[in-house]
């Protein structure tokens, strides 16, 4: 067995049909769920009836596999690939390859004695997942009544917002709480709003959930954010992190951080892009989006940058980002498919042109391509993406140089993924790692949309099979999901209330081991094994509106809702 056992742990033994869990309980805080290690990673929720279905094994001496069904009859038999091993996974895996298995229900895959946790096949199995995942934004909401059985509170945050360095204070109401704290950042809610746009634009209808009304709410907090100068306040907190309480009881003073350029500029781009969602249903709020990001812009235009580290009295989460040349390009690519001014795209093809890397260890920046990517630190893929959808605004020179930047980098991501074990486009396991790979399965269906190649589809669908169990440590990172859910988050509302709150993605494995529970527990572990399932390890398991987001555009883009 692998164990995380302490000098103190006991254990109980629970049996059901598929496989023995344990539990520890250690100093009256955490539960950290043990397993029998477990062999075969399927994803938990299961797979679309005609859908590619890749389950993997760890490397095993029989070389076939089965699925049985409910009644313990084989329905269906086929031969293990080949063993893959990886830095980040760090052992020999087979792939288990059903995808032309077609018969709807609930199924177990078995190699030899090994039997995998319980999965379905048919239609229509996500959309609990998906509604619960946008729910999750609602949830989060900041100032005002929410109303659920479980999360239900009164207002929160309402007190007036000191301005950081003054005396002075200022009304700032709404927005959606960040992560597993109740902090307001700008970057983070921009590429969120961002993401769920795109996902609002990729489906032609909406039931349950009203995504344009719940972007609206953070986009009318941002608005607030905007100083009459045009520059955004980079985010709005309390001056350090609360213990585990509910919202309406964090009471301290709330302040308005400093101004920053990566703020202001990913604030133009998000506003300018979402005022064409409102242009017929409210075309003056729609008005006032495109003013402030025009505002937003001439305030970079005609300021030095603002580069944000917190002062010493913050000790909330930064956002910090050394390289904001992606920030401003990704401003300008959006104001100019909304304006069609063209001193906005000549500014952007000149920032595409001319990006210079900036080295971490201090030396002179490098002069490179720009890096295509969705996270809130690199997002320059936005303003290529905006572009790119609005072809008949740019010329065919410049299209074809914008998708092949795109095609660049899925084509890096398929070649990482076909030697990965799970099938994984990450090489580098950082924080918030789940919502990092839900990032490279969006740039590969947007190159799967330019150029119709089905293997950047079916990488991009083994992106959201490893966050929904087919990982080495065989968890369904989204709560309240599948047979070996996250259940422990580091997050406020459900360590308060002591209860998890559904439909949220975990950061996941962190190689950094940057909390104590994780360099207490992880020391020694390959990247994708460095994952604890407990409250306190905040680098593994927190959650974040801006890992969700992301999640929602990968199951609306895989048609799976």
């Amino acid at each position: 067995m692998h164990l995380q056992t302490s000098p103190t742990s006991h254990f109980s033994n629970l049996h059901n049909n598929y496989r023995d869990l344990l539990y520890l309980i250690f100093t009256n805080k955490h539960n950290i769920k043990i397993m029998k290690e477990q062999n075969i990673f399927i994803n938990q929720i299961g797979y679309a009836t005609e859908s590619q279905k890749f389950g993997y094994v760890r490397c095993h001496k029989d070389k076939e596999f089965y699925i049985k069904d409910e009644k313990n009859q084989i329905v269906y038999s086929g031969k293990l690939n080949a063993p893959k091993k990886d830095r980040v996974a760090a052992e020999d895996i087979c792939t288990i390859d059903f995808s032309d298995f077609t018969q709807k229900g609930k199924f177990s895959v078995c190699v030899a004695d090994d039997v995998s946790f319980p999965f379905e096949i048919g239609e229509n199995l996500f959309s609990d997942l998906y509604y619960k995942t946008l729910r999750y934004f609602y949830l989060s909401r900041c100032g005002q009544k929410i109303e659920d059985k479980d999360f239900g509170h009164e207002p929160c945050h309402t007190g007036k917002a000191l301005i950081y360095g003054t005396k002075e204070e200022i009304d700032v109401q709404g927005g959606w709480h960040d992560a597993g704290d109740y902090g307001r950042y700008i970057v983070a809610g921009t590429k969120t709003c961002m993401d769920l746009l795109l996902a609002y634009e990729a489906k032609s209808s909406f039931e349950k959930f009203d995504i344009l009304d719940e972007v609206r709410f953070e986009l009318e907090w941002m608005l607030q954010m905007q100083r009459p100068d045009g520059a955004l306040y980079h985010k709005i907190s309390c001056f350090k992190f609360c213990g585990f309480i509910e919202p309406q009881d964090e009471k301290e003073q709330i302040v308005l951080a400093p101004i920053s350029t990566t703020a202001t500029a990913d604030f133009a781009g998000c506003a300018a892009y979402a005022h064409t969602f409102y242009k017929k249903s409210d075309p003056e709020f729609a008005q006032k989006l495109l003013d402030a990001a025009i505002k937003a812009q001439n305030f970079i235009d005609s300021n030095p940058d603002f580069i944000y580290t917190n002062p010493p009295e913050i000790t909330t989460g930064g956002y910090g980002d050394r390289n904001i040349t992606d920030e401003k390009y990704f401003a300008l690519c959006s104001l100019y498919a909304a304006t069609k001014d063209k001193k906005y795209l000549e500014k952007a093809i000149d920032l595409f042109q001319n990006y210079q890397e900036i080295p971490r260890d201090g030396t002179e920046p490098q002069k490179t391509e720009m890096f295509q990517g969705f996270g809130w630190g690199s997002v320059a893929a936005y303003g290529t993406e905006i572009l790119l959808k609005n072809k008949e605004l740019i010329d065919s020179n410049l299209y074809q140089t914008l998708k092949k930047a795109i095609i660049d980098r899925a084509e890096k991501l398929l070649k990482i993924s076909e030697n990965a074990c799970f099938g994984t486009c990450i090489e580098r396991v950082f924080w918030g790692s789940n919502g990092h790979v839900c990032d490279e399965a969006h740039l590969l269906l947007l190159a799967h949309d330019l150029t119709g190649k089905k293997e950047y589809f079916d990488v991009a669908k083994k992106q959201f099979d490893y966050i929904l169990g087919c990982n080495p440590v065989n968890y369904c990172y989204v709560t309240g999901f599948g047979s070996n859910p996250t259940v422990n988050p580091h997050h406020r509302p459900s360590g308060a209330l002591k209860k998890c709150m559904p439909g949220m993605l975990a950061g996941g494995p962190a190689a950094g081991l940057h909390d104590a529970d994780a360099k207490k527990y992880l020391q020694g572990k390959s990247p994708l094994n460095c994952y604890i399932d407990v409250v306190g390890s905040y680098s593994t398991n927190e959650v974040a509106i801006y890992w969700n987001s992301p999640l929602v555009y990968v199951i609306v883009k895989l048609g799976l809702v």
